[in-house]
């Protein structure tokens, strides 16, 4: 289950919007009643008992896995149920509000619809509400045993718009080429394949890399702004455990006398931590196999060599 939180200032708009006849179920409402334009003039005198909240409308649309579409398809009680468990969680309480289920959709989704002025004129709060609202949302899932999805991993791409599209492209093909990358390079190349180009964000001063970015189909995403776990670092990071991984693969298949010169790259390996898999060309004009070979001569004249954050170029 996933909850998207919207705010507005206007509640005719928002109820009339859940409130349409044909793909809609009022299955509660508290405080409000008659048509959607009562109701949303209902709600509008109730927020004048606060003229300090600008944002007076609350909207949360609770949404479900097709995979429990078979169990919540006729089963509105529990749908209501769980609407109750949620707002109670997030402190949405002695208000007026309303509770749609929409029909039009393969997944089953309800709308709830409530007056941030509650009955005594006092504001319901948004503190932290997109954090809280997410812990609630894993509650109940396991509360109610819902169906635990990754929610970039369920997405219907003809309903993408192009931006989102082209984001969800590269999502999915770091997802897939990540695991089996051993280095910058070969990540590089395999996105390549999928008409994806991968950029280093590179500091003007220190040469530092500061981060990565991907390109595809006109737009362009910073890392983190993909996923979290495709942050340069977290990038960084996995491909080095995939490249030991890699060696330690290989040195059960080599023989004895051939044992020490693995376990002597391994060593060089851990040494150049966050530099030596990092290295490729960032832009045009560099030359990554040089820049590498320079890089690994310094290290290895380096008696003592400090882990660093980042690639110096």
């Amino acid at each position: 289950m996933i909850g998207k939180q919207t705010k507005g200032t206007s509640f005719n708009g928002c109820v009339c919007y859940v409130l349409k006849e044909e793909k809609s179920k009022l299955l509660e409402a508290v405080g409000v009643d008659g048509t959607p334009e009562q109701m949303a003039e209902q709600f509008e005198l109730q927020s004048l008992l606060n003229d300090k909240v600008k944002n007076i409308v609350g909207h949360t649309s609770l949404n479900f896995s097709p995979e429990d579409s078979d169990r919540l398809k006729h089963d509105d009680a529990l749908m209501l149920q769980i609407a109750h468990d949620y707002m109670k969680l997030m402190g949405i309480q002695n208000t007026q509000y309303i509770v749609v289920r929409h029909i039009d959709r393969e997944h089953p989704h309800c709308h709830i619809v409530f007056n941030r002025v509650d009955n005594d004129g006092k504001t319901i709060s948004d503190k932290n509400d997109f954090r809280r609202n997410e812990k609630v949302c894993k509650m109940l899932t396991a509360k109610y045993r819902l169906h635990f999805a990754n929610g970039k991993d369920h997405i219907n791409k003809e309903r993408l718009r192009p931006y989102d599209r082209a984001k969800h492209e590269i999502y999915k093909a770091l997802k897939e080429e990540l695991p089996n990358a051993k280095s910058w390079n070969e990540l590089k190349d395999a996105l390549a394949d999928r008409n994806i180009d991968m950029k280093f964000k590179v500091s003007r001063t220190t040469r530092e890399i500061q981060g990565v970015k991907f390109e595809y189909g006109g737009f362009s995403f910073s890392g983190s702004k993909v996923s979290r776990e495709f942050s340069y670092m977290n990038i960084d990071n996995r491909l080095e455990e995939n490249a030991c991984a890699s060696l330690f693969e290989s040195a059960q298949q080599k023989p004895k006398h051939e044992e020490a010169e693995v376990q002597q790259s391994i060593s060089h390996l851990d040494e150049g931590a966050g530099i030596s898999l990092g290295l490729l060309n960032g832009s045009s004009s560099y030359d990554a196999t040089a820049a590498e070979e320079a890089e690994f001569n310094r290290l290895m004249k380096k008696k003592k060599a400090k882990r660093k954050r980042g690639f110096h170029l």
